[in-house]
């Protein structure tokens, strides 16, 4: 009588599979211990670069004043969108922060260098389906009023997101710390920049105001979304910074 041989078949057993299951397992345990904390600091960083980029256009903006601008030679005394100094122009534009729709935004777009250039000595925007890098145009990143007559356009044209900034003027407390004002687009003591520094002792305010910026996305980038809207329906920021301006 002959022995039935019996021939195993190929695969894995029921226990070498839970072996490679639990391998797996151990294998992606270590994979997101490793290396999704370091994924995340990546991130922050990134968007800490990214805020001090915004911030930095905001910066050099309030310190620059374009051809349009400039007050005349024989001016006495600042007036919106017409500046003295960089100081006047950074007053005013705090004092533009009462409303969203009168407010700073900061964005960037893709300039056409083949069109007129504007009084502000800037170049009209390439709309973004039209827009060739690198063809006649140039990306500029830039501050200014949201119903600024020559940037309206421009913002909708943006290359990349759109930042609304609410300023809020910090107090000088009697207990020496600086603290946020409640009314934003509000400075202390003042209705014009020539108020706020007085040579007179009793009333010396200085020549820095400090200011707490606190950046929204705008989202649609259309400045007539925003006529009516209000700061509490603009959301929770980005994120914030504090920042100064002085003489």
């Amino acid at each position: 009588m002959k022995r039935k041989i019996t021939r195993r078949c190929g695969g894995f057993t029921l226990m070498e599979t839970l072996l490679a299951v639990a391998l797996v397992g151990v294998l992606v345990s270590i994979f997101l211990t490793v290396f999704v904390p370091a994924r995340g600091l990546v991130q922050k960083a990134l968007t800490r670069q990214e805020a001090e980029r915004i911030t930095g256009i905001l910066r050099a903006e309030m310190g620059t004043i374009r051809p349009h601008e400039r007050a005349d030679s024989k001016a006495n005394r600042s007036s919106e969108g017409q500046y003295l100094t960089p100081f006047d122009k950074g007053f005013h534009w705090i004092l533009k922060s009462k409303r969203p729709s009168t407010s700073i935004v900061v964005f960037s777009y893709r300039a056409n260098l083949t069109g007129q250039m504007r009084a502000d000595g800037t170049y009209p925007s390439v709309p973004a389906s039209k827009a060739i890098p690198g063809k006649n145009s140039q990306l500029i990143s830039l501050a200014c009023p949201m119903n600024d007559r020559f940037h309206k356009n421009d913002i909708k044209d943006a290359v990349g997101s759109v930042f609304v900034v609410k300023m809020t003027q910090l107090e000088l407390k009697k207990n020496g710390e600086y603290e946020a004002s409640k009314t934003p687009g509000v400075i202390s003591g003042a209705s014009n920049p020539e108020d706020y520094y007085s040579r007179n002792e009793d009333n010396l305010w200085g020549g820095t105001v400090f200011y707490r910026a606190d950046f929204y996305h705008m989202s649609p980038p259309n400045p007539a979304r925003y006529k009516d809207r209000d700061w509490k329906r603009m959301g929770t920021p980005l994120f914030s910074a504090n920042m100064s301006f002085h003489r």
